[in-house]
This record gives C-alpha cells, sequence and structure tokens, in this order.
C-alpha cells in the first residue's frame, strides 16, 4: 500500500468522524424541542433559534458523512493526475512527431456551424 493510499484512508476516516460529531451535536439539541409546554409558550423566533441549529449540524453531518466531494477534492483519482503528466509530457519530449494541427479545419467547421445558427450569410450570399 502506497502512503498516499493511507493518508487517503486517514483523511477520509477523520472527515467521517468529524460528520458523527455533527450528528451529536443535532441530537443532542433535540430534546428540548420534545417539552411540549415549552413548545406551546414559546413565540416563533424561539422556535426557529431552537431548530436551526438541529437543521445546520444535520446537513453538515450528513455532508461530512457522506464524504465525498470533499475527500476527491484534496485527494483526485490518481488515473486523472497521470492522464495529464502524460498528456504534458508527449507535448514537450524533443524528437517526437508533430501531428498537423486540426484547429484550422475544426475552426472552419465551428464557423459554418455558427453561420447556419446566426443566419449570416455564407460567402458574400443574401440572406
Amino acid at each position: 500500500m502506497k502512503p498516499r493510499d493511507i493518508f487517503k484512508d486517514i483523511f477520509s476516516l477523520a472527515v467521517r468522524l468529524l460528520g458523527l460529531v455533527f450528528l451529536y451535536f443535532a441530537l443532542k439539541a433535540v430534546p428540548p424541542l420534545l417539552d411540549f409546554g415549552a413548545i406551546e409558550t414559546a413565540g416563533k423566533g424561539d422556535l426557529l433559534n431552537a431548530i436551526l441549529p438541529i437543521v445546520f449540524n444535520l446537513a453538515v453531518a450528513w455532508w461530512l458523512m457522506g464524504g465525498g466531494l470533499l475527500i476527491h477534492r484534496a485527494y483526485p483519482e490518481a488515473s486523472k493526475i497521470s492522464d495529464d503528466s502524460h498528456s504534458q509530457m508527449e507535448r514537450g519530449a524533443p524528437g517526437s512527431k508533430s501531428t498537423p494541427p486540426r484547429a484550422s479545419a475544426d475552426m472552419g467547421t465551428a464557423e459554418k456551424k455558427l453561420a447556419s445558427l446566426v443566419g449570416k450569410p455564407k460567402d458574400g450570399q443574401d440572406a
């Protein structure tokens, strides 16, 4: 196992544990809402102030326990990194065969498609 994989696993575990901490905070804030006598006497602002921390903590817990976006951001896939490095090496490799640029051919087709969409007259023809 590579050191990078070990650090990725540790980071993944830490993110999910932090998600459990936020879940704990959300569940810890629920019992005061279960007292119906307090709910009847409380104003709308008090209820909102009691519910917002629960909703926020649950949202953060769900995001962290899923962990996919944060972990992929911190540790991108190895295949993407290796593909990018290979393409950079191929571009800068001395003595490699140069292929004719396709940009001019692609630009011609792009201009034709754009002209058909816009309704621009082609080659001096009136629309």
